[in-house]
């Protein structure tokens, strides 16, 4: 009975592939989660300026119409 042996050779760097590929994904995965961080941050600081300037609005419209 005959063993059949692949001679075949993995192309150079296909073991380390995916500790690659691991890595990049790594990397990138940092980046969007720093990206949605400084996101935000951004959002956080324009609702700390508009929140209060409409409520102020609102207050200023309601007293107009029923404080009277």
């Amino acid at each position: 009975m005959a063993i059949d042996v692949s001679t075949r050779v993995a192309p150079p760097g296909a073991a380390t592939s995916r500790v690659l590929e691991s890595a990049a994904f790594d990397e990138r995965w940092a980046a969007w989660k720093a990206k949605g961080a400084v996101h935000d941050r951004a959002v956080r600081r324009k609702m700390a300026i508009a929140a209060p300037t409409v409520i102020v609005m609102v207050a200023v419209v309601m007293y107009a119409l029923f404080g009277r």
